[in-house]
């Protein structure tokens, strides 16, 4: 039972970097960036916008995804959140050593992996530290 949860939780936090990474891409292509980021004629301003509102969903999306995979676990939530981001990293590493999409910059990739992994552990610290602030949680 104890092994199922722990699957549970990096599984919840996941799923919810991945939703949340998915609903802002349906945004962003709908409002901001018509036709999606590798669109022709697109303003640099708004690309620009683009780029670093997406930096910012994805490091708030991966805090919230750590925290949750913390938060489920029943023991040691900064470890599910540490074996979270080993994950992340491991899904990151095609992409940020890849090209970059014909409208990114070069550093743009490997920005969204490295944002992505440490939001991850960020979030999976706050919650074991204020599990262990409340002793609720064997950290």
């Amino acid at each position: 039972m104890r092994l199922l949860r722990s699957i549970a939780a990096i599984a919840i936090g996941l799923a919810f970097i991945a939703a949340t990474s998915a609903v802002w891409t349906i945004l962003a292509n709908a409002t901001l960036v018509p036709g999606g980021p590798a669109a022709a004629g697109v303003s640099p301003v708004r690309m620009a916008a683009y780029l670093y509102i997406n930096l910012a969903v994805c490091g708030v999306g991966a805090v919230v995804g750590g925290w949750l995979a913390a938060r489920v676990a029943r023991s040691s939530p900064y470890a599910h959140a540490a074996t979270l981001a080993v994950i992340v990293a491991v899904i990151s590493i095609p992409t940020a050593t890849g090209a970059p999409a014909p409208a990114h910059p070069s550093w743009y990739p490997s920005a969204l992996g490295l944002i992505a992994v440490l939001g991850v552990l960020l979030g999976g610290k706050l919650r074991a530290a204020a599990a262990a602030a409340d002793r609720s949680v064997v950290a």
